[in-house]
């Protein structure tokens, strides 16, 4: 792409904004690649006197037990992103395959039965579900996932049910029909696609939720634990020590809401072009 096509393009509503949101969440999913591979300190090294204050030895300082929070820090990256990447994409197939299936079902006893425990569960908030859940199944980001992906399908089966039914009415999907395409060609190539997008733009955005909800779990010791290295632990673990040493939660912190805010620059240039906004 020649530099005038890309001013073209960058002035075009939302352009910019996903540009820069894609750049800066490509920083921090490459600074968690690169550092683990080359820098000299492990997440678990203790490398000098604990609660040394940033300088070229230690980038971002040391914790209280010594370890590097730098190599820490981006050793997170793998362990948040990895985690809410599996606990949406789970979700995101399995309730949009459920909610396409009720959205063109004939059956009306069973989408009212599913339609039923779609709603109860959507009428409690996610993180009120997680947090009653990991009573029953123990702390740890592994029961995290299994929460997501038992609980969060649920909002995508909603989407994906309200617009399946109106895509199946549309006037292409029944001269399909008409002709004798086959029904598995139809949910292929038309049912799937179009109500694949709106799940696909409700997946952005839930993955911004899902990071903060691991991050705020494992501040609250219910997810990640000692001694992992993970966002929310190592905010946690700083709370002793914001007056005297605050780089200890400062800068887990601020890898957290980078990548936060870089999804939702993304989200707000696709709604944006789309004209959602």
């Amino acid at each position: 792409m020649s530099f005038k096509k890309f001013r073209r393009w960058m002035d075009e509503p939302g352009n910019s904004l996903v540009f820069t949101g894609s750049t800066m969440f490509v920083i921090v999913v490459s600074a968690g690649i690169l550092v683990p591979l080359f820098y000299r300190f492990g997440p678990y090294d203790f490398v000098g006197e604990p609660l040394q204050s940033p300088s070229w030895a230690y980038l971002f300082g040391t914790d209280q037990l010594g370890r590097d929070i730098f190599s820490r820090t981006f050793h997170a990256v793998y362990r948040d992103m990895g985690v809410a990447f599996l606990g949406v994409s789970i979700p995101f197939i399995t309730g949009t395959l459920i909610g396409i299936i009720l959205g063109i079902s004939k059956s009306k006893k069973t989408t009212s039965l599913i339609g039923s425990v779609i709603d109860g569960i959507n009428a409690f908030p996610l993180l009120i579900l997680a947090v009653a859940s990991i009573a029953f199944l123990g702390p740890g980001l592994s029961s995290v996932i299994i929460i997501l992906s038992l609980v969060n399908w649920a909002r995508y089966a909603k989407i994906a049910r309200t617009k399946a039914v109106v895509v199946s009415k549309a006037n292409y999907i029944e001269a399909a029909y008409t002709l004798g395409y086959p029904k598995r060609r139809i949910f292929r190539k038309h049912i799937g696609p179009n109500v694949s997008s709106e799940t696909i733009a409700y997946a952005l955005s839930d993955f911004i939720i899902v990071i903060l909800l691991v991050a705020g779990l494992s501040f609250l010791g219910l997810a990640a634990t000692p001694p992992a290295a993970e966002w929310g632990a190592m905010i946690s673990e700083g709370r002793p020590y914001l007056i005297s040493s605050p780089w200890v939660s400062t800068f887990p912190g601020i890898a957290l809401c980078w990548s936060a805010i870089s999804l939702s620059l993304v989200v707000d240039g696709l709604n944006r072009r789309e004209g959602k906004v």
